[in-house]
C-alpha cells in the first residue's frame, strides 16, 4: 500500500499492516483471539501465522479490514467489537497516519 506522507511517498507492505492489526488485537487478548475463517484454514494454520487470518482490502476510499476471531463465551460481542474497532483505528492513526479504515469482525468460534 502506498500513501503520501509529509516527506514523500511511503509504501507499507500488507504484512506490516497485518502485524499492526494483530498487535492491536493482542492488547485485548483476554477477550478474543484471531481465528481461522473455516475448518480448512484451521487445519492449515499449523503452517501459517495468525496474521494470515486477517484480510486487508485496499480501495480508493481507504482500507477495509476483515477480522476472523474466536470470542470467549459470555462476552458481549457488540461491546467487544466497538473496543476492537476503536483500538485498530487508533493504531492506524498513530503509526501510519491513516484515517479511512473500515473494520468488519466475523466471529467464527466461541470458546
Amino acid at each position: 500500500m502506498k500513501f503520501q506522507g509529509t516527506c514523500g511517498e511511503i509504501e507499507v507492505t500488507e504484512r506490516a499492516l497485518k502485524k499492526t492489526v494483530y498487535y492491536a488485537l493482542t492488547e485485548l487478548s483476554d477477550r478474543l483471539n484471531v481465528s481461522a475463517k473455516n475448518w480448512l484454514q484451521k487445519v492449515l494454520s499449523v503452517f501459517s501465522s495468525e496474521e494470515s487470518n486477517i484480510v486487508i482490502v485496499e480501495s480508493s476510499d481507504g482500507l477495509t479490514l476483515d477480522l476472523y476471531v474466536a470470542i470467549g463465551y459470555g462476552i458481549n460481542i457488540p461491546e467487544t467489537f466497538s473496543m476492537v474497532r476503536e483500538k485498530i483505528i487508533e493504531s492506524f492513526k498513530k503509526h501510519l497516519a491513516l484515517e479511512n479504515v473500515d473494520v468488519n469482525m466475523h466471529v467464527t468460534e466461541l470458546r
